[in-house]
Formats: structure tokens, C-alpha cells, sequence
């Protein structure tokens, strides 16, 4: 009960005044929210409080952090790729990019080099030209190492497909950016040779 007392005070408080009053005070309590909003919002947003994003890319992940960091800019990794003709951990890729006007407590997001490379899956280059196997390599991000030739008919075809020295199967699993040697018909076709005698043999030693 005193407590439906103590409402109905406060409530005949309010409505003893004029009505002009009581229109006035809600707006000053409204104006006065208002700016306090307005102010609160530029502090948390850091309103005209910017700062130019620096150059990390080519730089390692290590170094890139230490200089954002110190410039008042939060670091992530947004992603990993692999790319053999760059460092372990090298900066590939930053947004927003160098130079950019943000604000400060901004997230850079950095793409970076990976330290070990992917498994990737042997193509099949054999009996395509040098040419379109040299293709197929680059495609499956691996590299054409050195050629070797050998007595064929079909010049320039690929008759073999090595790594490390020893023939590899289509589908085997090796790293990106690995070399591939490639052994070449060196077209046979045009020269000349002694017949060997065949005579007593069977076929399939004839052919062989």
C-alpha cells in the first residue's frame, strides 16, 4: 500500500504543474540524450580520428604485425597460399591496401605465404608434346625440370615423367612447386639403322 501511495505522489508531483512545464523539461531530457548519444557515439567510433595504413606487403608476417600494431591497427590472417618464389610467412596481400585513410583501431587482414607446401596430385604428361606438357605442369603449379632424350619416333613427345630421378605415376601425391624431368622422343624416324637379323625369333622377341 505505501508503496501505490508513494506512486500516486509522484504522480500528482507531475501533473500539478502546467502542461508547458512538463513539455519543456521532456524536451530539455530529450535534447539532453540526444547530445550525450552524439558525443558517446563519436568517442566509441573514434570520430576524425584516422591514420594511413602502412606498406607491409613483402614483408614477413613477424615484421608486418610489429609495424601495424604500432600504428594502432589490429592484425589477422585471412588466408594462406602458397607461392615457391617468396619466403615461408612473407606478406602477399593487405586490406585495405597501403596508404588507405581509415580509422584507427581498424583490422588489417593479411594474406601470407605458407611455410610448408600443399600435397598436390601428379598430372599425366606422357604422350603429349613438350610443349603442352610443359603446360600441364605450370597448370598444377609444379615446375618442368631438365629434358633427356631418348630413341623415338614421336619427336619432342614426352615418353616419361620423373621426379627425383625416378618415373612418378599420375595421381601420386608430391608438393606444390616440385620439378618434374621430362625424358623426349628425339625422332628416330628420319635416320638410318641396320636391320637386325629376325630370322628364328619368335614375335613378340621380334618386336621387342
Amino acid at each position: 500500500m505505501f508503496a501505490i501511495y508513494k506512486f500516486i505522489g509522484m504522480f500528482k508531483f507531475i501533473t500539478h504543474r502546467p502542461l508547458w512545464v512538463n513539455l519543456l523539461a521532456g524536451i530539455i531530457i530529450a535534447l539532453l540524450l540526444f547530445f550525450i548519444f552524439i558525443f558517446s557515439l563519436n568517442w566509441f567510433t573514434h570520430h576524425d580520428q584516422s591514420k594511413t595504413v602502412p606498406q607491409v606487403m613483402g614483408k614477413s608476417f613477424e615484421d608486418a604485425k610489429e609495424l601495424l600494431e604500432n600504428a594502432g591497427f589490429e592484425v589477422e590472417i585471412q588466408d594462406s597460399i602458397y607461392v615457391d618464389t617468396t619466403k615461408p610467412r612473407q606478406v602477399l596481400k593487405q586490406i585495405p591496401e597501403a596508404d588507405e585513410l581509415v580509422k584507427v583501431n581498424r583490422t588489417v587482414y593479411l594474406t601470407i605465404n605458407r611455410t610448408v607446401p600443399p600435397m598436390i596430385e601428379m598430372p599425366n604428361i606422357v604422350g603429349y608434346s613438350y610443349r603442352s606438357a610443359e603446360m600441364g605442369l605450370t597448370n598444377a603449379n609444379l615446375r618442368a625440370g631438365d629434358t633427356t632424350f631418348k630413341p623415338d619416333f614421336g619427336k619432342n613427345a614426352v615418353l616419361e615423367q620423373l621426379y627425383k630421378g625416378s618415373p612418378i605415376k599420375p595421381g601420386t601425391k608430391i608438393q606444390m612447386g616440385s620439378t618434374i624431368d621430362i625424358v623426349l622422343g628425339d625422332g628416330v624416324g628420319d635416320r638410318q639403322f641396320v636391320v637386325p637379323s629376325l630370322i628364328g625369333m619368335t614375335y613378340a622377341e621380334a618386336k621387342s
